[in-house]
């Protein structure tokens, strides 16, 4: 795939590549449009999560994502929100950042998208395998993961989709969400295109059925109207004012 794409995200422009890996790719499904990125097994040492600077401070955006990267050397290819959060912001539940637990999992009842049982954790270890897993089964693992986002629902399972989506469901909303392709241990960020109001707003079980189509038996929503893609952003880059907790960050050397 050789395509030209023009692209606005955080207030500019810019020009992409759309390959099979390291661009965006835009989807057409129904009523909404699918924005698709790739993370080839070969990058996931690059792919990062954040949720506090040094001193402990939340980075709260891809503003503060931006300093925070910088001050090591390095920037952002790629970033998207990780998950869903309180007041802090904190994330919800399990949240792992360079090895280091930040929040343990959450095995929690409440209410709300998070707490949709089965909900589930996207990780990778140390061994640079991806993988998402139910809540419960991940806590049985003994897996020990670089990096570990806890969020819900769980989209598929094993290649099921969760047994509360109706497919006819009205609930559209805009929504993001992770998941692992099953051939090659590809992981596949998605979020619904908000910057159309007509293809922005997704069901959960047409979210669901798109992973299944991108070779996904496993997956994991992330967030709703909040989502958003950072793409190459420039020093001067002006993003949309927004609040995250914990973000992933596919990052290279200045």
């Amino acid at each position: 795939m050789n395509k030209w794409l023009a692209l606005i995200f955080g207030g500019m422009t810019t020009a992409l590549q759309a390959q099979e890996t390291n661009a965006v790719e835009s989807v057409e499904r129904g009523t909404a449009r699918f924005l698709v990125w790739r993370v080839d097994n070969a990058d996931l040492g690059r792919l990062e999560m954040h949720w506090r600077d040094a001193e402990g401070r939340p980075l709260v955006n891809f503003d503060g994502l931006r300093d925070h990267l910088a001050e090591q050397g390095l920037e952002i290819e790629f970033a998207t929100n990780a998950g869903i959060y309180e007041r802090g912001p904190k994330p919800c539940g399990l949240t792992v950042c360079k090895g280091q637990e930040e929040v343990p999992l959450n095995l929690r009842e409440g209410e709300g998208n998070f707490y949709l049982k089965p909900n589930g954790v996207f990780y990778v270890d140390a061994r640079g395998n991806a993988g998402v897993l139910e809540t419960a089964a991940f806590a049985r693992s003994g897996i020990k993961p670089r990096l570990a986002t806890q969020s819900g629902p769980l989209l598929l399972g094993r290649g099921v989709i969760h047994p509360a989506f109706d497919p006819k469901s009205k609930n559209l909303r805009q929504r993001s969400a992770v998941g692992v392709r099953k051939k090659d241990g590809q992981v596949i960020f998605v979020v619904t295109d908000r910057k159309d109001a007509a293809k922005r707003t997704v069901s959960f079980h047409a979210l669901a059925s798109f992973f299944l189509e991108l070779g996904c038996e496993d997956a994991l929503f992330l967030d709703g109207d909040l989502s958003d893609f950072a793409v190459n952003p420039r020093a001067d880059t002006v993003f949309r004012p927004q609040t995250y907790a914990a973000m992933f960050a596919l990052v290279r050397k200045r």
